[in-house]
């Protein structure tokens, strides 16, 4: 089963004119490129404690619905998966969609659809998770510039849903979609994973 483990970036904008609150922005800053560092290197135990300390303050800055909270949670629900926690990563992935507003970002709630529907998976809830993925799916084929990268994640992990199901053709429709579109990323002159 394969699983996007990038961290979600946070795109701290402090506008000017902003209250003055106990959050400094360049502390929220710092803590963000840390945990950033820490996940990349796979040293996601660490990156967990930075996104944890992030998460308060950016609650404090942005409020607890923002896009800026929702990012850090999704990033969090990322090194649960890495670690296997995989019923804390479920809750995680929850928060990140309850708190996301509806009109909120489609590749975000994408991830966060596509990250809880991998924690189910992990816990051999599979049919929690399919309708998970599909909307995941769904949701990035709409765009209007497909996320080539994220959509061949939920298309490499429906295919493994549905061999798991024993599902075959259904298993193979994804995996000659996952092909054709890292053909495509190829042609484009992009790196295929």
């Amino acid at each position: 089963m394969i699983v996007d483990f990038k961290p979600l970036y946070l795109g701290v904008v402090l506008a000017l004119g902003t209250p003055a609150l106990a959050a400094d922005p360049q502390h929220i800053q710092a803590l963000n490129d840390e945990a950033l560092s820490l996940h990349a290197a796979g040293r996601y135990e660490e990156a967990a404690r930075h996104y944890r300390e992030l998460l308060p303050l950016l609650d404090e800055h942005f409020g607890p619905n923002s896009l800026e909270v929702a990012r850090i949670r999704a990033s969090l629900g990322a090194t649960q998966l890495a670690r296997r926690q995989y019923r804390e990563a479920a809750k995680t992935y929850r928060a990140v969609l309850d708190g996301l507003p509806e009109a909120g970002s489609p590749r975000l709630r994408a991830d966060a659809l596509n990250g809880l529907a991998s924690a189910l998976y992990m816990r051999r809830q599979y049919g929690k998770a399919e309708p998970l993925y599909q909307q995941a799916r769904e949701i990035l084929e709409a765009q209007p510039s497909v996320p080539r990268e994220q959509l061949l994640v939920v298309l490499d992990n429906l295919s493994s849903l549905y061999r798991t199901l024993r599902r075959d053709s259904q298993a193979e429709q994804y995996r000659q979609q996952a092909q054709e579109l890292r053909r495509e990323k190829e042609e484009a002159g992009e790196d295929a994973p």
